[in-house]
């Protein structure tokens, strides 16, 4: 282990300005994040119907509209909309096609991500070590959680980048006199992006008010906290001000937002949407971060050490103070704490702490690693070189994260990206469509990826199915942006089914649909579109994992074939595929 020494906040890397190395780590990441950006699934339908969706109305005219965007509801933010919706508009003056405007998208959220990374990256060596720093940034680079959570068009997405930037500042303790910058990076999190995340700041604003309490500098804070209110203030106003013309009424959306998921009615609230028992994040963690998921929680033994035993305070980061420490680490274990507790869970929702988790973990694994060598090197076993074993674990240790999070990533892409593959086959239809046509979907309705997938004269409809919620109905077309402030019919805030919004399939000029076993339990209103030659041919289908009928260890991850076709008898890992098809309807004769 190199030893640990304060580093001079003013330098970077190896005492120097940093810039080659920011420069390679920038590189390095941003590749990782492109490559996330092109081969990532969309794991949540949230994302496509409440942002994608408004998004492509904004720059194209038509798309699916959700009860949230319901001037009587009014629970999302088209500021946030109209900023992602600029982008696109850029992107489309230098001549992308339409279905590259949704990979060119993510490819900038993937980009803003990676600086994001490497600034917290860049503040974590000047402050606290450079293996904590190089473990983070393997972390955070090689964690099958970020692979989608990076470039997800999502709040929580926004709000993870902004926590970045954030504790990008709070790791330099002379943000305690100069909070401002930290505080406005988490006002941006929380008012433009999701207001909950605001909770991740709560440790450092303790931090600031009990130094205002006993510091000689007192003065100092208060006029940066003053500052941070302005800032705050006028940031809020321009959220109000956009959010209210584009609803025509006055809107807070954050507030509107907290109060529906707090303080709603009896019927309504998230819970209404299914809840989970609290072992779903822990699988959701280990899957999305393997055994760093252990680490990041595992810091708590780094927090012990530190009250339990003065001394490690002479070795363990000695130029940090304990209440510094608990300031960085436990923001992670707070919102733990909260989400678990909740009914509701979505893997969205720790999306904002997906960054915190990798530094923990890097906390964690550079504390373990200290400490034995410190037992070693007083053990003084003859033959026994200490730093050379120290150096050989912490390699099986990044040797194990990284090849178990890359087989969970090639997993995540292999069995789960034929929707986005179906769907890029029909835009080589759409280029020769005339006449409008509809695009329908039954029980694959979750897995569309957003109208940016379809022609100009295409219209996604639905078509029954055993689903019995409440779907997206349809932005009001021709009028403008005059659809953001519509109340759109048959709206509601209780997931109640609105018969209205399906199409007979007799409508339908192209279906998606998947030959999923169909369920003995029960009626049924799934057809087997797929095996209907009569009605509909098949344009293109894409294998897809049926996970019900697959083993568990067999759908988490994707070893190499190889080796698959070794095991492929094995009963532990047997994996079942079902076709995810494109159907074109057959023209009548007649």
């Amino acid at each position: 282990m190199t030893k640990l020494v304060k580093a001079d906040p003013r330098l970077g890397l190896d005492g120097t300005t940093g810039f080659l190395h920011l420069s390679i780590a920038f590189s390095a990441v941003l590749v990782v994040r492109c490559l996330c950006a092109q081969y990532s699934v969309i794991p949540d339908c949230d994302e496509v119907f409440n942002y994608w969706e408004p998004t492509h109305y904004i720059t194209h005219g038509f798309g699916l509209e959700t009860w949230e965007y319901s001037p009587l509801y009014a629970i999302r933010s088209w500021t946030y909309v109209f900023i992602h919706a600029a982008i696109i508009s850029l992107c489309s003056k230098v001549g992308i096609s339409k279905v590259n405007l949704f990979f060119a998208l993510r490819t900038i959220l993937g980009a803003f991500c990676a600086f994001c990374e490497v600034t917290l990256y860049s503040a974590i060596y000047r402050n606290i070590s450079k293996n904590v720093a190089q473990l983070f940034l393997i972390f955070s680079i090689a964690a099958t959680g970020m692979f989608h959570a990076s470039v997800a068009y999502l709040p929580s997405s926004f709000s993870m980048y902004f926590t970045m930037l954030a504790f990008s500042h709070i790791l330099d303790k002379r943000s305690i006199y100069k909070p401002q910058s930290a505080l406005f990076f988490f006002a941006v999190s929380s008012f433009l992006g999701w207001p909950f995340a605001l909770a991740v700041s709560i440790p450092f604003v303790f931090e600031i008010l009990w130094s205002v309490i006993i510091s000689p500098l007192r003065a100092k804070i208060t006029i940066g906290l003053f500052k941070t209110a302005l800032y705050c203030t006028i940031l809020l106003a321009i959220i109000v001000t956009i959010d209210s013309k584009a609803y025509r009424t006055l809107q807070v959306v954050p507030f509107n937002i907290v109060f529906y998921n707090v303080f709603g009615e009896d019927g309504t609230g998230p819970n209404i949407f299914g809840t989970e028992p609290w072992s779903y994040y822990i699988f959701n963690l280990v899957l999305n971060f393997s055994i760093l998921a252990v680490f990041a929680y595992a810091v708590i033994a780094v927090i012990l050490a530190r009250f339990i035993c003065r001394r490690s305070r002479a070795w363990l980061y000695p130029y940090i103070s304990t209440k510094r420490l608990l300031v960085f680490t436990t923001p992670f274990l707070l919102w733990s704490g909260i989400f678990f507790s909740q009914p509701h869970k979505e893997e969205r929702f720790f999306y904002v702490v997906y960054p915190l988790l990798s530094f923990n973990a890097s906390i964690f694994v550079d504390f373990l690693l200290s400490v034995l060598q410190l037992l070693l090197n007083k053990a003084s076993i003859p033959g026994l070189t200490a730093e050379r074993w120290i150096n050989k674990l912490k390699f099986l240790i990044l040797i194990v994260s990284v090849v178990s999070l890359f087989s969970r990533t090639v997993a995540l892409h292999k069995f789960y990206f034929a929707p986005i593959a179906v769907y890029n086959e029909l835009t080589k239809t759409a280029e020769t469509s005339t006449f409008l046509q509809n695009v329908c979907v039954g029980k694959e309705w979750y897995r569309y990826p957003s109208s940016y997938f379809l022609g100009p004269e295409m219209r996604y409809k639905f078509i029954k199915s055993d689903f019995n919620g409440l779907l997206p109905s349809e932005f009001a077309e021709g009028v403008g942006y005059n659809g953001t402030w519509m109340i759109p019919e048959g709206m509601n805030n209780k997931n109640k089914e609105n018969l209205n919004f399906y199409v007979d399939v007799s409508e339908c000029d192209y279906l998606v649909d998947s030959n999923f076993p169909k369920s003995d339990i029960g009626a049924s209103f799934e057809e087997d579109y797929i095996g209907d030659q009569e009605n509909w041919s098949v344009v293109a289908c894409f294998p897809f994992i049926d996970s019900e009928r697959s083993k568990l260890i067999s759908r988490i991850i994707k070893l190499p074939d190889v080796v698959e076709r070794k095991i492929a008898l094995n009963r532990y890992y047997e994996r079942k595929w079902t076709d995810y098809c494109l159907l074109s309807r057959r023209k009548s004769l007649s």
